[in-house]
């Protein structure tokens, strides 16, 4: 079967083939009218491409051929941003593919973990490392938890999904890792400690500080309480999450033993499970406020 020829005339049937061949040999991708560009300079003289192929007419050979297809994410505040997809892509490389380093988080690493059907897909991209100098005090704590957490606006949508990207605090991807996703896909994903701290950090990202106690109970198994400490060594939260985690941990069912490096840590403040709580109830054994519908 011959390819239909796209281009001009004089590229021949030989290149044309060379090409098929090498994109439907590459894993499913998404990608960006840079890494294209990149590629075609790359292969041209293995390809044996002629000069004049330039990155739009290398594009529109693809697609022509069905070798690859325009797919968008859209937003009414944000408008639309479009990659070029090769073979067979799932919604989750694809929702990764639109900043470098990103990786899926928070409810959506839960799925992947096994712990959560799959819903609105989150997507963390790292900002950029920056100085904080503000020092924590009680005052502070109890007036940041008064209110309502921000929410990420960056939100866009597929035919089938929801996916919102999350600007997050730069750790220095402390705890990605690469994992097969749930169709056998390559991802980044964070790992299930570090998940836990994202929850704990963001519950509305999870849907909420209860959703996640619920979620809890079956992974305990599963969670290191000692990577959990490395972790937040790492991330460097000005707040006292080990104290949220410790407390949501016991309640899971951990044994008390296994929790002894987040109670070495110290409880200087009093501190929140969640934002904007009204009567909570108080564990004093970890120093946190928790929702009364927990009790």
């Amino acid at each position: 079967m011959y390819i239909y020829l796209a281009l001009k005339p004089r590229m021949r049937l030989k290149t044309q083939l060379a090409i098929k061949a090498d994109i439907e040999s590459l894993p499913p991708r998404a990608w960006s009218r840079k890494d294209l560009q990149i590629y075609l300079a790359e292969k041209r003289e293995a390809w044996n491409a002629p000069q004049y192929l330039s990155t739009g007419l290398f594009i529109d050979f693809l697609i022509e051929n069905e070798l690859a297809r325009t797919s968008e994410i859209r937003s009414k505040e944000y408008g639309s941003k479009s990659r070029y997809v090769t073979g067979e892509l799932t919604i989750l490389p694809f929702a990764c593919s639109f900043f470098p380093r990103s990786y899926v988080s928070h409810a959506t690493a839960l799925h992947v973990h096994g712990f959560l059907p799959i819903g609105t897909i989150y997507v963390n991209h790292e900002q950029s490392p920056k100085k904080t100098t503000s020092r924590l005090s009680q005052g502070r704590i109890d007036q940041a938890f008064q209110n309502q957490p921000r929410r990420s606006a960056f939100e866009f949508r597929t035919e089938r999904h929801t996916v919102i990207f999350l600007n997050g605090k730069n750790t220095r991807d402390a705890g990605v890792i690469e994992t097969t996703g749930p169709s056998g896909e390559l991802l980044r994903c964070s790992s299930l400690e570090r998940t836990l701290i994202d929850c704990v950090v963001r519950p509305q990202y999870v849907g909420g500080i209860e959703a996640l106690a619920t979620i809890l109970p079956n992974a305990i198994d599963r969670v290191s309480t000692e990577e959990i400490v490395r972790l937040l060594a790492q991330t460097k939260y000005a707040y006292p999450y080990h104290q949220s985690l410790g407390f949501l941990l016991e309640r899971a069912g951990v044994a008390g033993v296994h929790l002894e490096p987040l109670r070495r840590l110290p409880r200087r403040f009093k501190f929140y499970l969640d934002y904007g709580m009204k009567i909570p109830l108080y564990d004093s054994n970890w120093q946190v406020y928790y929702p009364a519908i927990m009790k």
